[in-house]
């Protein structure tokens, strides 16, 4: 298993280096949304996935090649507060990197009512927590979740890391359209995110091919949301940063990696491999002739998918 990828370019994030230290799509939500595709192992227990001399092996090699990082992101294919002991996987990374790159936890938010998933998460400097629906109706229609996991524990745990976390908090909702668009969910939103205070609450889209079909939300109603949210509330944009320079010796290499945590346009690999669109088409080509990636057209966009993505 490659503990890391990247650094790729995020929307939020700058370049981030991921970290991926779950096994794919172990996962306590089966969220109709997700780029991966549909959970394959749905759970709520915690266990201790990383082999940490491989995992240190690794930071080193790619800390040698100087890439450009604004933050490393724990997050990957499968939800990482399932792994047990994420206290040690950010005390590691800030001792091999001395301190220099802050580093950011995604989670689903579905673990945040126990007590040890939030004192794990507190060395973090960033916590990108995600909360998808303000009704429980709408919870298990988009988040689709263990049967063990409720809605109410959520928001409770969500409430607690705030109390108890010192460092950032960036709330984030994805928008679905016919789903959690309409003006009721937001005012329950609104009622909801007052009591949590986050630092900002971040309007996502599910703009990368999913497993299901799922449309993009009006404009005016991502603009609705917005304002009824109030002011810590942003959509969030693309990515604008300058292009990074070439990473790694092997770039087919790299997009395949890139490829198995998510689907990515041309666009995306130029700006996360630092090669031009014309040498990026020839390999990925090759790629597709070998049945190794394909091709995917979502919202007028054309992606490519990793077809080869077990870890």
């Amino acid at each position: 298993m490659n503990y890391f990828y990247g650094p790729v370019p995020s929307r939020r994030l700058g370049f981030s280096l991921g970290v991926d230290i779950t096994p794919k799509k172990a996962c306590v939500f089966n969220c109709v949304y997700c780029q991966l595709g549909k959970t394959t192992k749905l759970t709520t227990t915690r266990f201790h996935y990383v082999k940490f001399p491989t995992f240190k092996k690794e930071l080193k090699n790619i800390l040698k090649r100087k890439p450009k990082i604004d933050y490393i992101t724990i997050a990957g294919s499968g939800e990482p507060t399932l792994h047990k002991g994420l206290d040690t996987i950010i005390a590691l990374i800030k001792a091999e990197t001395r301190n220099k790159y802050p580093v950011c936890v995604i989670t689903n938010s579905a673990l945040l009512d126990r007590e040890e998933v939030r004192r794990e998460l507190l060395q973090a400097d960033l916590i990108i927590p995600s909360l998808d629906a303000a009704t429980k109706r709408t919870f298990y229609k988009i988040d689709r979740p263990h049967r063990d996991v409720r809605f109410e524990n959520i928001i409770k745990g969500l409430i607690a890391l705030r109390q108890e976390f010192k460092g950032k908090i960036w709330l984030e909702i994805m928008v679905l359209s016919g789903y959690n668009d309409t003006r009721q969910e937001a005012e329950a939103f609104k009622k909801i995110i007052k009591k949590i205070n986050p630092d900002k609450v971040q309007l996502n889209l599910p703009v990368r091919p999913t497993g299901a079909k799922i449309a993009l939300p009006e404009y005016k109603k991502l603009l609705m949301l917005k304002k009824i949210i109030g002011k810590k509330a942003e959509i969030v944009s693309g990515f604008y940063k300058d292009t990074q320079k070439k990473f790694s010796q092997s770039i087919k290499q790299d997009i395949i990696k890139y490829l198995k945590v998510r689907p990515a346009t041309l666009v995306d690999l130029t700006k996360a491999t630092g090669q031009n669109k014309f040498y990026l088409k020839k390999q990925l080509k090759t790629l597709i002739a070998k049945k190794i990636v394909k091709e995917k057209n979502y919202h007028h966009n054309k992606y490519f998918v990793s077809i080869s993505s077990k870890n």
